[in-house]
């Protein structure tokens, strides 16, 4: 379930760090904290590694302005966030029906308006095709050892990498969520629309560490069930902070 939210700012004009994605992040987690506290804690296991299958969007607002390491609001903000897996959607709307506040850093605002959406596939395609707009960017990237020390390579929509590591994490998702490993069906492709070289790239960072991610416009053609996860969970590594969620448009199935 995807939930869109504006809010609007308590005083003429709030301040919010310029690198926000954790704060939104913390947001999230604690409208779980008390009902669902294993989402942060444990999140659904696959091997090694733990997904929470929810990511956010980036914030929009008209006249948004950057002031030093700082965002200056003064108009209503938005922003969407999804959930997979129960019970997360019912907590989410739960929470935003008893509690209006939402802080970033310093800055305060009211939430006002709160809407969920259909989504745009089913998850019962045998195929679907579609474009999608990133809302927040897209990050891939391995550990690799360089000098003797481990490296974080990050990868563009110019590397085939980049989308052999988004099918890849689609179908890790998917193990989490099913408990067996996808079918040889259960397959997609991914290419680039309308990526701009100068635009693209976005360098976040959170909790100290950089992240490089990149938006655009994609198509994607396969499976409806990897196409609904990463609708819900986002594309790419690193959602739960905030990267990788799209809108889908020109949806087509077969």
């Amino acid at each position: 379930m995807r939930i869109s939210i504006e809010a609007v700012p308590r005083s003429k004009e709030e301040f919010i760090p310029l690198h926000y994605n954790s704060y939104l992040q913390g947001y999230i987690y604690s409208m779980f904290k008390e009902a669902f506290p294993q989402l942060h804690d444990k999140g659904f296991r696959y091997e090694k590694r733990s997904f929470r299958h929810f990511t956010f969007s980036r914030l929009f607002s008209k006249g948004i302005r950057r002031q030093g390491d700082s965002l200056k609001i003064r108009n209503p903000i938005r922003f969407s966030m999804s959930f997979l897996m129960d019970p997360m959607p019912n907590l989410a709307i739960k929470h935003l029906i008893q509690k209006r506040n939402l802080r970033i850093g310093n800055g305060e605002f009211e939430i006002k308006d709160a809407s969920a959406f259909t989504e745009p596939v089913t998850g019962e395609e045998d195929e679907v095709e579609f474009d999608f707009q990133t809302l927040s960017p897209i990050v891939t990237y391995r550990t690799i050892e360089k000098n003797g020390k481990p490296y974080t390579q990050y990868y563009t929509p110019y590397d085939s990498d980049f989308y052999e590591l988004i099918k890849d994490n689609m179908k890790r998702k998917y193990t989490s969520i099913f408990g067996k490993e996808p079918k040889e069906e259960h397959d997609c492709f991914i290419v680039p629309t309308d990526i701009n070289p100068k635009k693209s790239l976005a360098i976040v960072k959170y909790k100290g560490f950089i992240i490089k991610g990149y938006t655009g416009r994609f198509h994607y053609k396969g499976n409806g069930k990897l196409a609904l996860i990463a609708y819900n969970t986002g594309f790419g590594a690193k959602n739960p902070q905030g990267f990788g969620m799209a809108d889908y448009y020109n949806v087509k199935t077969a």
